[in-house]
Parts: structure tokens; sequence; C-alpha cells
């Protein structure tokens, strides 16, 4: 038998170990392979090479490919974007994060046309019906979305919106809801509250603390209550709430904050329920106890009367009203700026003692018709605005339209004194009603058809025409007629 040489057996054995390795090894990747580890491990150990092969073994020493390159960032939308909005809301945008916008996206033509948050709506469902016509993308009021909605013209956001959905206000994101899609997303809310004038309450000895005025008018009797003392003490009205043509935008708070409305989940109509004919009766003993003025809310007169000093024989002021939270800009700039200090905020009364004490009126929400041209840009726009908290707090602390974004709510700005309110901290009343507002059938598919019946009813009760069961049978039948619904 033959021997071999020590160097002959040794590279013997290292062909024997290279072929076994490469047996065992997986197909190879087309990229370049990493074997620093192994290699190193060879030199370290010339002198016990076998025991270097066998540890490798062991390990299982793993060959990797080189990264491939990151893919390149997404392509900024570009191109023209007409938008349909508000003059108002036009505003907000230019004096906080508009520039921004452009900076980011400097590749997008915005361009603005001003409509009311009505005409919006009703503008866009002409354009739906006719089949052109839309903008890129629309800003209406939450009370007119569901009409849009329901008429099947406006764009599926929902995959693009799913990151907020939990964090936006369920009940009010809802009113564009269809099948479990979404097709707005929603801006500003309108939690509804209970502005008071400090000095008012002071004249007839109430207290004027703002959590003392919400133990004063904890439900609507309470309410009543401190009306007649606030009438009885200083001679003033409570609030303001015309008759003959009366809005009733208070009589839908009083529903909205029971979770009752205009029509139930089957799309039945309530408008004469039990619960609705109760409520309109209660709104009315405040006519019949004369606590309240006969000013018609959005005039002249109305203003007059919440901004007239308490001395003042003509104009009287009075006392407060109930109302959603973007009344505090109003209050402080253009209807009562010469009042700072002399006005607070409470909690809206409960229909009834535990309560809900909130309710919404109003709020505003962004959509993109199917018509779009560039859906992308309208996108970026409506991320932009409304998503990103900084920008939300921007439009927020400029405007007080009070956002729907609840996330941003632990943000130090809603724990900032208002010097206007007598340095109470007001944002936390609102957001506290915010996160109160109930599911509630105001709005809908036929939100206006269902007021303005509802309204002229109201108006009937309040002026003596009718009993409140009468005038609202006879709004309930008329809307049955006119929308088929049962």
């Amino acid at each position: 038998m033959l021997h071999k040489s020590p160097i002959a057996r040794l590279a013997a054995l290292l062909l024997v170990v290279s072929i076994l390795l490469t047996s065992c090894a997986a197909p190879a990747p087309a990229a370049p392979l990493v074997v620093e580890k192994v290699v190193t491990q060879v030199v370290e150990k010339t002198v016990v090479q076998t025991q270097v092969v066998e540890k490798a073994v062991e390990k299982n020493v793993v060959v990797t490919a080189t990264p491939a390159p990151a893919p390149s960032a997404a392509a900024k939308p570009k191109g023209k974007l007409l938008i349909w909005v508000q003059k108002a809301n036009q505003d907000v945008f230019e004096k906080t994060v508009l520039n921004d916008f452009k900076a980011e996206y400097p590749d997008i033509q915005l361009e603005f046309v001003n409509y009311t948050p009505s005409d919006v709506a009703d503008k866009v469902a002409v354009a739906i019906q006719g089949g052109s016509g839309a903008p890129d993308l629309g800003v209406t009021e939450s009370a007119s979305i569901g009409k849009l909605v329901a008429l099947g013209g406006l764009t599926d956001i929902t995959e693009q919106l799913k990151p907020w959905i939990d964090q936006l206000n369920k009940p009010m994101l809802n009113q564009a809801m269809k099948d479990g899609k979404y097709y707005c997303a929603t801006w500003d809310i309108g939690p509804v509250v209970f502005f008071y004038r400090r000095d008012v309450f002071k004249a007839a000895g109430l207290s004027d603390n703002p959590d003392d005025v919400s133990k004063q008018v904890a439900t609507w009797d309470n309410m009543l209550d401190t009306c007649k003392t606030i009438k009885d003490k200083t001679g003033l009205k409570c609030f303001d709430q015309n008759k003959a043509n009366n809005t009733g935008d208070l009589y839908k708070n009083m529903l909205w904050q029971q979770g009752l409305g205009f029509y139930d989940k089957d799309n039945k109509i309530t408008i004469d329920a039990p619960e609705n004919v109760a409520t309109l009766e209660k709104l009315g003993e405040f006519w019949k106890a004369d606590v309240v003025s006969d000013e018609l809310e959005w005039t002249d007169n109305w203003y007059a009367d919440l901004k007239a000093p308490i001395d003042s024989k003509n104009p009287k002021p009075v006392a407060g009203v109930v109302i959603a939270a973007w009344m505090g800009n109003f209050l402080k700039t253009w209807i009562a700026g010469d009042r700072a200090g002399q006005w607070g905020v409470a909690e809206m009364p409960a229909y009834k003692p535990g309560g809900v004490r909130s309710a919404n009126q109003g709020g505003s929400c962004f959509f993109i018709p199917e018509q779009s041209t560039n859906k992308d840009a309208a996108w970026a726009f409506i991320q932009f605005m409304i998503l990103r908290p900084q920008h939300d707090l921007k439009l927020f602390a400029y405007s007080d339209y009070f956002p729907a974004l609840q996330s941003i709510y632990s943000d130090a700005l809603f724990s900032e004194p208002d010097s206007y309110f007598g340095g109470q901290v007001t944002r936390q009343v609102f957001a506290k009603a915010a996160a109160a507002i109930p599911e509630a059938n105001i709005y809908g598919p036929y939100g206006r058809t269902m007021g303005t019946a509802v309204n002229t009813a109201v108006q009937k009760y309040a002026t003596g025409n009718a009993t409140a069961a009468q005038a609202l049978k006879e709004a309930a039948d008329s809307v049955r007629v006119e929308t088929g619904l049962k």
C-alpha cells in the first residue's frame, strides 16, 4: 500500500471538503457573494485547517447577496388643481399653510373658485347628473355631503384614508360613508357648547365660573330655571330664539344630543315620532316663560344683543347662546371683539339628568369628484392640509374651526388659556364636547329637504299656529311625499 506525503494528503482532504461544500450549498444568487468571513477563518488558522473547515460547516455560514439599490421616491403629482371652496376657507389656507404646500408641490398649479358650502354641493350635484363640469376637489358642509354620496359621483378614498380613520371624529366621518366606504375627509366639526356672558350672570347674582355655570345649566330644565333667575334679577333675556323665522338649529341640537333625528337606520321618517314632539315641546317652554328674545340669528339685531354692554337699554344684552365651538372666533373678532373678558364657555345642557351634553352643528369636509382629472394632486392637497397634525393645528389656531382629527387634542395648544374668555382654557371644553357627539340622523341624503320642512314646523308651533304634534306630522308627511320614504 502506497503512503502519500503529508502535503498530498492535505491537498486531497481540501479537495474533498470543497466538493462537499459545493454540493450542499444552495444555488448561488445572481448578485455578488459575501465570503469574507470564511476566508478570514482559513487565513487565521492555517496550522489547523481541518478544524477551520469543521467549524465552518457546523456554523452553517450564510452567504448573502449584496442588497439591491433602494427604489427611487415616487414622483410628486403635478398639473392643475381646480378647487371649489368658500372664500373664508380659502383665506384660512392662505393665512396658514398654503405657501408650505406650494413649496412642497411646486408643480401643482392651484385655481380656487369661491362658492358657499351649500352651493359647492349643489353645483357638484348638477355636474354629476350632467356628466361633466365638476372640479378636481371640493370643500362642502357636512350637512350637504350625504346628498353627493347618494348620487354616486364621488371618488372612494377609503384606502387613502385608512391611516386616519380611527383618528377622525367617527359620527361626523360617517356622514360621508356608504356601504362601508368613505367619500369625504372630515376637516372640522361643530361640537355644541354654551357661550355665556359672565357680566350678565354676575348681575343676576349667579356664579360666572365656567364649572359652576355648567352645573347651573346641567339640563334644559336647569337652564330654564337659570333663565328665569336672570330675567327676574336683571330683566334680560337668556338667549335669542326667533319665532316666525326660526332656523331650527337649537331644536336640531336638542334632537342630536339624544341620538334622534329625522329618519332611522332603516330610512323610516321619524320627524313626527313622539320623542321629537316632546323635544319641540321642551323648547317651547322657553317661549312660554318669556325668557328668550325674538331676534333672528345672523342679523344685525342679533349681533347687537350679543355685544351690547351690561347697562345698555337698547339693544339689551342676552345671557348667552347655545351654538357650536366655531362661534368663539366670531365673538372675539367681528361680533363682539370689545367684550373681551366678559364671555365664558360652559357645557351644553343635557336633555335629561346624566344625558349627553353635546351635539354637532356644522362642520365641513374635502371630497374628490369622480370627474376629477387630477386625483393624485387632490389627495395630496387633502393630506397636506388637514391630515398632518402640525398643519391641522395651524388651521385651528388661526380659525377656531374645531378639527375632526382627534389625535391632536393632546397638543399643548389645547391647554392654552384664552384671554378673550377671561383666561379660560376653552379648547378643553370644546374637546370634551367633540368626544361626546353621538350618532344622529339630522343630515344625510335628504338633510336639507327635511330640515326645511322641520324649520317650518318649528315656526308654526312657536307662533301658535299648530301644536308640536300637528306641526311635525305635517312636516313628516310632506317629506314622505317629496322623498318617497315611509
